[in-house]
């Protein structure tokens, strides 16, 4: 191939859109501020939705112009090429040269860090040479000061042929001036390299208005794209030419310009940017003292849930049980009045008693990854990985686990080999997700005593840990296990970005706890809700006859023992519970769950928390509100520690039977929402219905083993 000959060209003026939406783009690096920057133009104006074909998050926000128009924002994935190497690399490929798609760029926003200019400028480049009107937008300048890089932009400017403006996404410095050069004509992008030559313009492969840069990425690309044109495939198909010789040969003259480049516009004093991170590295990334600080932080994440969130939730709980008496004191004594109180609030009173925790851990989670230290966490894990069938990139899906599997086992998609991206899709549910949480917290209280040591470290806190690490030890096993079935076509790389230690955007941890806090509280209520109701009608519901029969059955058995009125009608409305339709739905797999230690009504929450492992909890409020007078958590622990199962004389509660059931959520394979990700992320039934069958299997046996021994 002969050496193509690269000449700068220049480009005419471009005028603002005229349609109704003016659209505008952002694109840049992984870890370049690009969502903060998206973050602080939208606020809370934003949605988040799926590109079409595949599950990458598609985020898009609306903002008002100075001049009164209205602009939408579409925050791309995180890129360091158009050459992709993974499905968030395929989404930003597809969305700038697919000229078919359903939301072209009237504005390109290119996000680069400060703080590491020239690892941003391959990508920018390449956008540039698209010709789409464009400015760059210079972030983290703050953070390149303090690490003594000073980065000239006019000179950055001059060398880019395009508007470039200094933002500082985590505290707003500059988005107003960035709002009101969206206003303006911006000039299409003057390209970087004229890449047309003799060569593609022979192949006659112009379609359109294509330009050069468009055409040479086609003649590049190592495979045909599902959205090229039968003209464009049939041409690929007919091309000869090397597309690596030709990614190579692109890729060495734009690295070559990129060093030219920073020579003129970056300015470093000597080692100053390096040695704080250095520093910190030695530690952090140390095959010893790094794991053991790994687990100490992850281990004072879960000691916080319980310290940080016990006083608010504690008002929350008692708040609860005043409203529901409060309602029952006001509504007059009907169906409908025990449907509000006892279908919809006591099902409610469940979970939104946990909303703490769970804001806490996204908040810390957030804290981990603005700071830099999860890319170290996968650095330092990587090698462990690899020898269970992952890499370490993994970590970012298997902690994202610990918040909410859906989102999780999405991120496995910045793995490249898919023995590696499917392995870790496998084994990310067993990660104890936020669904979890209000399941153990709940139960620990029968197990470990509220005693703390040193005023701080609480034993339920350690407990909880426990709990967490069975999930990923039994997760690496599985891991290891699939591995050696699954025959490697490729060993799999792991390419990693170690960002500059920073301090959080606190701006972006109050946003993620707000939206995860708020999406949790949103999707786990109308599932409790609609949870609720059926089970409401099938627990005052039965049979024709049958609670007639229940009445007298309780009648008569009681007869001899002197009950009060209230005692009686609490025996009546137990024996109607056993006959509705909800009893004879326990009732029929209680053979199946009693050497598990759980009778027919822990059945029945099982089932229905099949919906999501949450409702458990609400299910059980529901069941004993239905009972008797259950108005808060406390009142539902007291309640199952002192009420008699009749079969075994034990406390349905005990601490063998909690210890079980704790077991039993942490393998067990119980969320719907998940199995239909992994379905979607994998194209098929088979390894969510393998997922089901196995964890269920391992639920299972583990519970009964730790019934057996501790009872």
């Amino acid at each position: 191939m002969s050496t193509r000959n690269f000449t700068i060209i220049f480009a005419g003026y471009h005028t603002l859109s005229s349609q109704s939406t003016y659209h505008i783009v952002l694109a840049g690096n992984p870890n370049s501020g690009k969502t903060s920057l998206f973050n602080a133009l939208t606020g809370l104006n934003q949605k988040v939705g799926n590109f079409p074909g595949v599950t990458v998050d598609r985020k898009l926000g609306k903002i008002t112009l100075s001049d009164g128009r209205k602009a939408s924002v579409m925050d791309l994935p995180g890129a360091y090429s158009l050459y992709p190497k993974s499905i968030d690399e395929e989404v930003v490929e597809e969305a700038l040269l697919n000229d078919n798609t359903d939301y072209k760029p009237d504005l390109m926003v290119l996000v680069l860090d400060g703080s590491n200019l020239k690892r941003n400028l391959f990508l920018a480049s390449q956008i540039i040479d698209l010709q789409y009107p464009t400015i760059c937008v210079v972030n983290m300048v703050d953070v390149a000061v303090r690490h003594g890089i000073k980065v000239d932009l006019e000179a950055l400017k001059d060398e880019l042929g395009v508007p470039v403006y200094e933002v500082n996404a985590q505290t707003g410095k500059g988005i107003k001036e960035l709002k009101r050069a969206f206003t303006l004509d911006v000039k299409p992008a003057r390209p970087v390299f004229d890449v047309a030559g003799e060569e593609i313009s022979s192949l006659g492969m112009q379609e359109g208005k294509l330009n050069s840069y468009k055409d040479f990425h086609f003649l590049a690309s190592s495979e045909p794209k599902s959205w090229w044109s039968d003209k464009r495939k049939s041409q690929k198909s007919a091309s000869n030419k090397a597309s690596h010789e030709i990614q190579l040969q692109e890729i060495t003259a734009r690295y070559t310009w990129i060093n030219k480049l920073a020579e003129k516009v970056v300015r470093q004093a000597p080692e100053k940017g390096s040695k704080l991170t250095n520093k910190f590295d030695k530690i952090l990334t140390h095959p010893v003292w790094g794991v053991l600080v790994f687990i100490l932080v992850f281990f004072l994440m879960f000691q916080a849930l319980f310290t940080l969130a016990s006083w608010p939730m504690t008002w929350i709980d008692d708040g609860m049980g005043m409203l529901i008496e409060w309602m029952r004191g006001v509504l007059p004594a009907t169906m409908w009045a025990d449907f509000i109180t006892n279908g919809i609030l006591a099902g409610l009173a469940g979970v939104i008693v946990f909303i703490p925790q769970i804001v806490i851990l996204f908040g810390m989670v957030t804290i981990l990854e603005d700071s830099g230290y999860m890319a170290r966490v996968s650095f330092l894990n990587d090698a462990l990985l690899r020898k269970v069938g992952m890499n370490g990139k993994s970590v970012v899906p298997l902690v994202g686990g610990f918040a909410c599997a859906v989102p999780a086992v999405m991120a496995a998609r910045s793995i490249e080999n898919m023995r590696e991206r499917l392995i870790t899709i496998f084994v990310t549910p067993l990660m104890s997700c936020s669904a979890r949480l209000p399941v153990y917290v709940f139960l620990v209280a029968f197990i470990v005593p509220e005693d703390k040591h040193y005023g701080v470290f609480s034993l339920q806190g350690l407990f909880m840990f426990t709990l967490y690490m069975l999930g990923i030890i039994m997760s690496a096993a599985i891991g290891f296990l699939i591995g050696k079935f699954m025959k490697a076509h490729k060993r799999g790389s792991f390419i990693m970005e170690l960002p500059t230690y920073k301090f959080p955007r606190w701006q972006n941890v109050l946003s993620s706890m707000w939206q995860k806090g708020r999406t949790f509280v949103v999707e786990a209520g109308k599932i409790i809700v609609i949870v609720s109701m059926v089970l409401w009608f099938l627990a005052s519901f039965g049979p024709s006859g049958a609670f007639e029969a229940a009445e007298a059955t309780a009648i008569e058995e009681t007869a001899s023992l002197g009950l009060s009125a209230d005692e009686l009608e609490v025996a009546i409305e137990s024996e109607k519970l056993k006959a509705s339709y909800a009893g004879l739905m326990g009732r029929f797999i209680e053979p199946a769950i009693e050497p598990l230690g759980f009778d027919w009504k822990i059945g029945i929450a099982l089932i229905t928390s099949f919906a999501a492992r949450e409702v458990f909890v609400g299910t059980m409020s529901t069941i004993y509100s239905v009972e008797g007078d259950t108005e808060n958590i406390q009142a539902l622990q007291k309640k199952l520690s002192t009420e008699v199962n009749p079969r075994t004389g034990e406390p349905i509660m005990g601490m063998a039977t909690a210890f079980s059931l704790a077991i039993f959520y942490v393998f067990a394979m119980q969320c719907m929402s998940t199995l239909a990700v992994v379905r979607k992320e994998t194209n098929g039934w088979k390894w969510p219905l393998l997922q089901l069958f196995l964890f269920t299997a391992i639920a299972y046996l583990a519970s009964l083993l730790t019934f057996q021994l501790l009872n």
